[in-house]
């Protein structure tokens, strides 16, 4: 009879621990990251390549942490906000996601960060939107919103600083695709330029996507003493062969903003058109260090390409998620320590050294490049590192804030007493 007691109970315990859903037999389902990119799309190839290196950091660990598998939704924003907001309540409502990663299109993540806030959903900027107000006091900004990848007025001090400083330049022409990201971009470069003593004598403003820039480069002024350009995606590389279509490489330097000409895909295109112009951004794949060369070739053994900035953004927000789930055991769910984790994490990358300021902004060296043939290839050469850029500069986030904002600077390049707000 005893027997027969025990092994009833027996038979009661292994039941309950093999019945699904009980919660001795539960265990933590897997970490669900939603993954919200423009993957059609004028934006299409810059979200590929920050899926690829986020892809490339998951792979590396096995898509395991803290014994939680990491399952990677991946969804369509199409760049547009009203797909993009219906495709994030999917992943949040419908998928269950834990946090939502990406973002590409300033106007997406706009849509997307309000909603975000109203769910309490972690959402990991690591793809280029950079509309810098995300990650500043005011308005937008947002504390459930941590961006690894830059911001738009980031790139531009350092080349301000380098111009003034290392090239000796003290009048430039500004020449700026007309939308908002391109005015924050070149917006910054000149209130740095203006802050150190330079002048812009000249500025232009085409349309983004002009099919044609000749009626802009037959308007600059030849006696400056190099022009400061952004056209981002296809307008950067229509804009490199006409400058040097026109004879102005050999007359005027160029200095590239945020590496929109010389990204990489774009410099077999150009050829020697290419030579000789410089760059500011936040990433060469020729950083000689031990970060960078592992992940050059593991990204080259996968996809036969070199990686341009895209791929280590997506790879850097891949590891601070994982190190924030170290962090927190593997413990998602207890949103507010892993959110806690997620600011406080930093670690050498591909990029330099990443961590965050008190704003959930990365703070990160910034490359001045510069084209040059190196063998048989055209390469992006790092030519000087600044470390530790903030998204404020040398400035205080007081000292910043009381500028003009740079996105207001449309049409007062010129005048550097309207810029700095005298």
């Amino acid at each position: 009879m005893k027997r027969t007691i025990v092994a009833t109970v027996a038979l009661l315990m292994i039941s309950l621990f093999a019945i699904p859903g009980s919660s001795l037999a539960q265990s933590p389902g897997p970490v669900k990251v939603g993954v919200l990119l423009p993957l059609t799309g004028v934006f299409a190839p810059n979200s590929q390549e920050a899926l690829d290196g986020f892809r490339l950091y998951m792979d590396e660990i096995g898509g395991t942490v803290s014994g939680r598998a990491i399952q990677i939704i991946v969804e369509d924003s199409e760049g547009k906000p009203d797909v993009g907001l219906t495709k994030a309540q999917k992943l949040v409502e419908r998928d269950q996601v834990h946090l939502l990663m990406g973002f590409v299109s300033t106007p997406v993540a706009l849509a997307v960060q309000a909603y975000g806030r109203q769910k309490g959903i972690p959402m990991v900027v690591a793809a280029d939107t950079g509309f810098s107000q995300l990650t500043m006091p005011g308005r937008f900004l947002n504390p459930y919103i941590f961006r690894f990848s830059h911001s738009g007025a980031m790139h531009s001090p350092a080349a301000a600083d380098w111009g003034y400083k290392e090239a000796k330049w003290r009048k430039v022409v500004t020449l700026t695709a007309d939308y908002a990201g391109g005015l924050e971009v070149t917006g910054s470069f000149v209130r740095v330029f203006c802050h150190l003593g330079g002048q812009v004598i000249q500025e232009l403003n085409p349309p983004l996507g002009s099919p044609d820039f000749a009626p802009y480069l037959a308007q600059i002024d030849r006696s400056a003493d190099a022009v400061i350009a952004f056209t981002p995606g296809a307008d950067g590389l229509r804009f490199g062969r006409q400058y040097a279509e026109f004879g102005l490489k050999e007359k005027l330097p160029l200095l590239d903003l945020a590496g929109q000409i010389t990204f990489e895909p774009n410099l077999p295109q150009l050829g020697n058109s290419a030579l000789g112009i410089y760059s500011s951004i936040h990433y060469a794949p020729a950083i000689d260090t031990p970060e960078n060369r592992k992940f050059v070739a593991a990204f080259k053994a996968k996809h036969k390409r070199t990686p341009f900035y895209g791929a280590p953004d997506g790879y850097v927000g891949a590891r601070a998620i994982v190190e924030a789930l170290k962090t927190v055991g593997g413990n998602v769910e207890d949103k507010e320590k892993f959110m806690a984790a997620l600011k406080r994490v930093e670690f050498d990358s591909p990029k330099g050294h990443i961590r965050l300021d008190q704003f959930q902004n990365v703070v990160q060296s910034q490359y001045i490049r510069k084209v040059e043939r190196v063998g048989a290839e055209l390469v992006n050469v790092p030519i000087k590192p600044y470390p530790n850029n903030s998204q404020f500069w040398t400035w205080t986030p007081e000292e910043y804030l009381k500028y003009p904002l740079i996105t207001e600077l449309k049409g007062k390049h010129t005048d550097c007493a309207k810029v700095l707000g005298k």
